[in-house]
């Protein structure tokens, strides 16, 4: 080794057993890593790629054992969060949004900056970033095919619009449908009446048909393939006993919470999905506003549709839908759902956590 190498390889024994702590600001290829010590001294800063094993070389000379907390933010690096956490590290996974407003306290953002910021919230701040579940691999694999779904929803839903604008700017008349093949032959009779007044639109539409149809086609095979695998789940199969809960509900709530033994109480859930008001005060003037909306947008949003089925569509008598029509001539069908979405996600936890069936006398 150099004279240089030598001095190096000095001081990193000098700090082996040395608590410290550790910043991964992660990207798809590499990641900035950062190790700072009890008096936020930088013991290391450099990039690896982003993998858990370039990870632990850097962590050895310094003593896996001092490690105190590994810092990452959610989002990209999920497979090394789980190969550390695998190995027995520490790792502890900010929420991105409160993550962000401390790493804004430095001026220049740059990768080895957060990952600077991401060890001093590890050391320093220990409660002002909220820590993020990583959820089990059959959770994810569920949240990926979940939303594979919402974004084929979408997609289907902008290519209807657009069909159904073509169609408008010429006269004539559409409605779509979510069956397949209701589009396909609810167009035919548009299309000969517009060819009848001498307009051919066919070069435009046909290719928006079919891949409307290829999606409603694939859509409706997820559909099938996901309602099996709910009434296959224990837990799913239970949920979806509830008056308004469907397959996806239950398997978008099963795959949001992954482990139900993290809610103390049953009702942080509905905190948990964004369901609660925000609360504003300073001094003697005090602010009830919208709900947070933290949380999933994806299961919450479920929550609120089996919550509109429960309150507008359910033949079923319970408990739960009185108390929600009630509040409904109240407050209104909007404000009702959003609070009968609640009350259903603290009854759903429940039973999850009980193992016990839906009791339609109990709210």
């Amino acid at each position: 080794m150099t004279p240089r190498q030598n001095a190096m390889f000095s001081w990193r024994i000098v700090l082996a057993g040395r608590r410290y702590w550790v910043g991964l600001d992660t990207g798809v290829a590499e990641t900035a890593v950062c190790l700072i010590d009890e008096f936020g001294e930088i013991l290391f800063e450099g990039k690896r790629e982003t993998h858990a094993g370039q990870i632990k070389d850097i962590l050895r000379p310094f003593g896996v054992e001092a490690v105190q907390r590994i810092t990452i933010e959610a989002g990209v690096g999920t497979h090394m969060v789980r190969e550390l956490q695998a190995q027995g590290f520490p790792v502890y996974v900010a929420e991105v949004r409160r993550a962000s407003k401390f790493l804004a306290i430095r001026r220049q953002k740059t990768d080895s900056n957060d990952a600077r910021g991401l060890a001093e919230l590890g050391r320093v701040g220990r409660t002002i970033g909220a820590e993020v579940f990583v959820k089990p691999l059959d959770c994810q694999n569920l949240r990926s095919l979940l939303n594979v779904r919402k974004n084929l929803i979408q997609q289907r839903m902008k290519i209807d619009a657009l069909v159904q604008s073509i169609v408008r700017l010429h006269g004539g008349k559409l409605k779509t449908s979510s069956g397949v093949g209701r589009l396909a032959s609810g167009i035919e009779d548009q299309l000969e009446i517009l060819r009848a007044d001498g307009l051919d639109v066919d070069a435009d539409v046909r290719p928006l048909i079919s891949i409307a149809e290829n999606l409603r086609s694939h859509i409706a095979g997820m559909d099938k393939r996901l309602r099996a695998a709910a009434l296959a789940h224990p837990v799913c199969s239970n949920l979806m006993t509830v008056p308004g809960v469907g397959p996806i509900t239950a398997l978008s709530f099963y795959s949001a919470i992954g482990d139900p033994s993290r809610f103390q109480r049953t009702r942080d859930v509905g905190p948990y999905f964004g369901l609660t008001p925000t609360i504003h005060q300073s001094g003697v003037l005090a602010r009830v506003g919208r709900i947070s909306r933290f949380g999933s947008k994806l299961t919450r949003t479920h929550l609120v549709s089996a919550a509109t089925v429960l309150l507008c569509s359910t033949k079923t008598e319970s408990a739960l839908q009185a108390w929600g029509l009630t509040l409904r001539k109240k407050v209104g069908l909007s404000k009702a759902r959003v609070a009968v979405a609640r009350k259903l996600a603290v009854v759903m936890l429940h039973m999850w956590k009980s193992g016990s069936s839906f009791d339609p006398a109990r709210t």
